[in-house]
């Protein structure tokens, strides 16, 4: 997480990391964390850009001042206001909008995006405790301290909880019928491979700060956030790049193929092998790379997209995935509005062609998916940025999860291995 801090402080680590972790986001702490390089940035907001849904057209709020227009361009034009990075997100129907596709009706004054300006951020990785700051003069570090052994010292130990119990809003049937819906669009020539998602609902029994500690634990996501936003909390434990850039190198790592993993590694050999060689994903797959790469082209340099990595297979704690890696370089001059609505919604959680995938699910979900399949993560001043893409995301109001799950449909999708599909993708809540 390279956010360029004016200044960096040595703490002392924590000695106790649950409660650490507990006291510091019920103080108020925004939480991204990177499973894979075992990375903590616990970063406290100022000033933050909202955007809602008015039922005509979205209408930001900053610092007191309604503004209207373009949200990703409202957020272009004030990033160099402020010498701090943002953390925050952005909606699916949001990002449907700003590219000009089919999105689902949204009631009034549904909260479209929430960007956070840090004042202060705890980066934590091993045993070192870094504070970060972007002020003009730096923090006082025993003041910190001070503070910081408070929340350490605030919380007791978790007791232990029931599994979570999730519903989907839709039955098998519904499902199947859903599946079959998009298999004759293909056939008659509509579409290609369409992302079908289904939102589960649950109700919880300990606090969001547990659950989102305990959960990111055990999945270790490359891509993990808990976020309170101004209407929700966001449990994010994503394992794709939506979108990275750092000065003109772009990267996208499109995920398409899913398989259970068990912990056996005989069993696990055989299925990852089936996984590498099963016609259905590799079809999937590949198309939604090649529409991947058709985003990036459309902002990139000619001649500059470049398969990194193709199809490799990555395994997480209940399942593997198959993920290939895009890189572009960006052209000379290209605003974040501009990239951002070449790339968004992303196009492992729509389909190809992106328009008529877009206009199908508006009409066959259940549900807007809000904040689920958006965009979630950090952008700094001059345009860097590191945007997840929220899957395996569950939104939080009061004690009731809502948390999306899908999966591509192509001409070759069995409907009783899609609907299966769905429930392998909650196993990191139900246990």
């Amino acid at each position: 997480m390279n956010l360029s801090p004016r200044h960096c402080t040595r703490l002392d680590s924590p000695a106790n990391e649950e409660a650490f972790l507990c006291g510091c986001l019920r103080a108020g702490a925004q939480w991204l964390h990177s499973g894979d390089t075992g990375e903590h940035l616990l970063a406290w907001t100022g000033s933050r850009l909202a955007s809602y849904w008015n039922g005509h057209t979205w209408v930001s709020q900053w610092e007191g001042a309604l503004l209207h227009g373009s949200p990703w361009s409202i957020l272009e034009s004030l990033l160099p206001t402020v010498a701090s990075p943002w953390i925050g997100a952005a909606s699916f129907e949001l990002a449907c909008d700003e590219a000009g596709l089919p999105r689902k009706a949204l009631p009034l004054g549904q909260l479209g995006q929430s960007w956070g300006c840090v004042t202060e951020a705890l980066h934590w990785h091993e045993d070192r405790l870094d504070l970060l700051s972007w002020g003009r003069t730096p923090p006082d570090p025993t003041a910190w301290a001070s503070r910081l052994r408070a929340c350490e010292g605030g919380f007791p130990s978790s007791r232990a909880c029931a599994p979570m119990s999730l519903h989907p809003e839709w039955t098998q049937e519904t499902h199947h019928l859903a599946v079959r819906a998009i298999q004759e669009r293909i056939l008659d020539g509509g579409f290609y491979v369409a992302n079908l998602c289904v939102p589960f609902h649950g109700d919880l029994s300990e606090a969001t700060e547990r659950l989102g500690i305990k959960v990111l634990g055990r999945a270790r996501p490359p891509f993990g956030a808990l976020l309170h936003l101004e209407t929700a909390d966001l449990l994010c434990l994503s394992m794709e790049r939506l979108l990275s850039r750092h000065g003109n190198q772009l990267r996208s790592q499109p995920i398409k193929g899913s398989a259970p993993l068990t912990g056996n590694p005989q069993v696990d050999q055989s299925t990852a092998q089936a996984l590498a060689a099963d016609p259905k994903e590799i079809a999937e797959h590949t198309m939604i790379l090649d529409l991947v790469r058709n985003d990036l082209g459309r902002v990139a340099l000619p001649g500059s997209v470049q398969v990194s990595q193709r199809m490799a297979l990555e395994p997480f704690p209940t399942v593997m995935h198959l993920v290939s890696t895009v890189e572009a370089q960006a052209r000379p001059g290209l605003g974040l509005a501009e990239l951002l609505r070449a790339v968004l919604p992303g196009g492992s959680v729509t389909g190809a062609p992106k328009a008529a995938v877009c206009g199908h699910l508006a009409k066959a979900e259940a549900a807007p998916r809000g904040f689920y399949c958006g965009a979630l993560g950090w952008i700094t001043p001059n345009g860097d940025l590191d945007l997840a893409l929220p899957i395996r995301t569950g939104q939080i109001h009061g004690n009731r999860l809502t948390y999306w799950t899908g999966g591509g449909i192509t001409r070759l999708s069995d409907p009783d291995r899609e609907w299966q599909e769905l429930f392998l993708k909650t196993r990191i809540l139900t246990g």
